[in-house]
């Protein structure tokens, strides 16, 4: 069984609450409530911060296998 490492999962194991990290990666509250469930992704310099933050490498937020789909927006072209 693949255990899988998540903001949030990071986030509770280093005893911060969302208002901390929210604060460290300089967002609203209701912004990284969004992006910690799901609703919007993480920016990539955001990421770079969670990796330090939880001093942690990078790609533990990446999934092996992207997919086109997962990278093209329908709606830009």
């Amino acid at each position: 069984m693949d255990v899988k490492i998540t903001p949030k999962g990071l986030r509770v194991s280093n005893c911060l609450n969302q208002e901390e990290v929210a604060k460290h990666l300089g967002i609203s509250l209701t912004q990284y409530r969004r992006k910690e469930n799901g609703k919007v992704r993480f920016y990539a310099d955001e990421i770079y911060k969670l990796s330090k933050l939880y001093d942690v490498p990078v790609n533990i937020f990446f999934t092996e296998k992207v997919s086109f789909g997962d990278t093209y927006d329908k709606n830009t072209t």
